[in-house]
């Protein structure tokens, strides 16, 4: 009796849910039953493993009975369809004859014995893999711009539902004329989703520290758990889905107002302010890794001596009474331990009392931000962002014309070729190639400038929406700021702050990030 194995393989989960695999059995099982001299050993399955997309190197089944066939273990590999091996046209033919060569029978219920007796058997091999190839790639495809219409017309089209979303039956059904669901907002999760850029944005939070927030509420996942991570806040903020955009692999919908939870000027401040913490990769402003210490100033206060960096320190201390009682006693300073390990180096005081610091830099910060409260909102914008769209919109026009002009006399021109060579044009063949290449070098140099027009005025257009968050950003701190807590007043500093330096006697240097004088146009 010849020993058989059966490998029975389904790329998706849609073809495991709908029993694809025991169709599969089925027929293998018939066809060995019809093989007197064969008995089925074993039967082994791949669920949800795409012949196309994965190796066979990476395939624990194909490497499983590729072990039983060194051993031998069995004689006969059984598959529904060869292309159940593989899809692959660089990979699978090979595989295939690979099991031949060690004595192996290959077969197909459905298409008989794979032979290598001579050439015509190996190209016919290739070709089976190579049409099994084809047909993944357009199934690809097809899938590919499918879903790209969907994410286009705002359709959910399954995966992974973002938290603050739930799935309703709006009313669509699909070519089956079966009801499917859409994606629609989850007002309980959307309130914490709301919170979450919050926090990041506005109280100077980490996406791990916003993690330990929720943990500690007893916030729940949407998968139920109590267990939020960094990754999941990081995953959240970058989801633009968050305002009302639906995207996939480069591909984005325009924003639809009915999923939207937060504004694209928040979405766009979160992303910078999260992005400014990284020490990598990022060419924007930096802002303040911790607030979540007493410390105002920490990372931007400095020795006015020599130039180290204070660090705050802490002291909490019970001392006792001559009447027999304690008294507790807090010391909150600014130190320099340059000057504390090695005086020699610096010739200023060793350590500053933090109130006194505090108070004066938090005096400074008012004053610039009242006086920005005292322009209006627009005018504010006009002058933040010094530059005119509506300048560069007129540069792209007059570029695309003149793009248009060129593209239509090269054109006629063309047309006047094809004459010439007929003889229906009076004009030298020659003179009229000549002016050809002249003007599709014309026609090159213009194309060139109308896509550098438009990127200019593309890049205005997205300064314009950066200048606008900005001065919201500005704005909303002037309202806030004497009612924040110390960790919002941290991000606040950080972000208005470049540099505060501090000498003998409590004499400070304070450097804006924004030069106020600058900023409103004045002299």
């Amino acid at each position: 009796m010849k020993r058989v194995i059966c490998l029975y393989r389904v790329s998706t989960v849609g073809q495991v849910d709908h029993d694809d695999i025991p169709m599969q059995k089925l027929a293998c099982r018939e066809y060995a039953a019809s093989h007197p001299d064969w008995e089925i050993v074993d039967e082994i399955s791949e669920k949800g493993i795409s012949g196309y997309k994965v190796s066979t190197n990476d395939r624990d089944a194909i490497v499983e009975i590729k072990k039983r066939a060194i051993m031998h273990k069995f004689d006969v590999l059984l598959v529904f369809m060869f292309d159940r091996i593989g899809r692959r046209d660089d990979e699978t033919p090979f595989v295939v004859q690979w099991f031949v060569q060690q004595g192996i029978e290959v077969w197909s219920a459905r298409e008989g014995e794979q032979r290598f007796d001579n050439h015509v058997d190996k190209l016919l091999n290739y070709i089976r893999f190579w049409q099994a190839s084809g047909e993944s790639e357009k199934t690809s495809i097809r899938v590919k711009t499918k879903h790209s219409q969907m994410v286009q017309e705002g359709q959910y089209r399954g995966g992974h539902l973002p938290y603050g979303y739930k799935l309703e039956h709006q009313g669509r059904t699909n070519k089956k004329n079966q009801q499917v669901r859409d994606l629609v907002v989850d007002e309980d999760e959307a309130t914490i989703v709301k919170e979450i850029f919050d926090l990041l944005t506005n109280h100077g939070y980490g996406t791990n520290r916003v993690a330990q927030y929720l943990n500690e509420k007893g916030i729940k996942t949407k998968r139920g758990t109590s267990l939020w991570r960094g990754t999941s806040i990081r995953a959240i903020i970058d989801n633009p889905i968050y305002i009302g955009i639906y995207h996939m692999q480069g591909v984005q919908s325009e924003p639809f107002d009915h999923l939207k939870i937060i504004d694209e000027e928040l979405f766009m401040r979160c992303q910078q302010t999260v992005k400014g913490r990284s020490t990598k990769n990022y060419d924007g402003e930096p802002v303040v890794f911790r607030t979540d210490t007493r410390s105002l100033l920490t990372g931007v206060i400095y020795c006015g001596h020599c130039g180290c960096r204070l660090c705050y320190n802490h002291q909490h201390e019970e001392r006792k009474l001559a009447s027999g009682g304690t008294s507790v006693y807090d010391y909150e300073t600014y130190r320099c331990y340059r000057k504390i390990s090695a005086s020699r180096t610096c010739d200023g005081q060793s350590s500053y009392k933090a109130t006194a610091l505090n108070e004066a830099v938090e005096n400074q910060v008012r004053l610039f931000l009242s006086k920005l409260e005292a322009v209006p909102k627009e005018r504010l914008v006009e002058l933040a962002s010094a530059r005119n769209e509506e300048t560069y919109k007129v540069a792209y026009k007059q570029a695309q014309k003149d793009f248009e002009n060129a593209q239509k006399q090269v054109t006629a021109l063309e047309e006047e070729a094809v004459k010439a060579l007929t003889g229906e044009s009076q004009l030298d063949l020659s003179i009229v190639n000549q002016m050809l290449l002249k003007h599709r070098a014309k026609l090159e140099a213009s194309q060139t400038a109308m896509e550098e027009a438009q990127a200019r005025m593309q890049a205005e257009q997205e300064n314009a929406k950066a200048t606008k968050a900005q001065v919201d950003e500005l704005l909303s701190w002037a309202e806030c700021f004497d009612k924040a807590d110390i960790g919002t007043k941290h991000l606040i500093v950080s972000r208005l702050i470049e540099r505060v330096e501090v000498r003998t006697g409590y004499k400070m240097h304070i450097k804006f990030k924004i030069s106020l004088k600058q900023f409103l146009g004045q002299e």
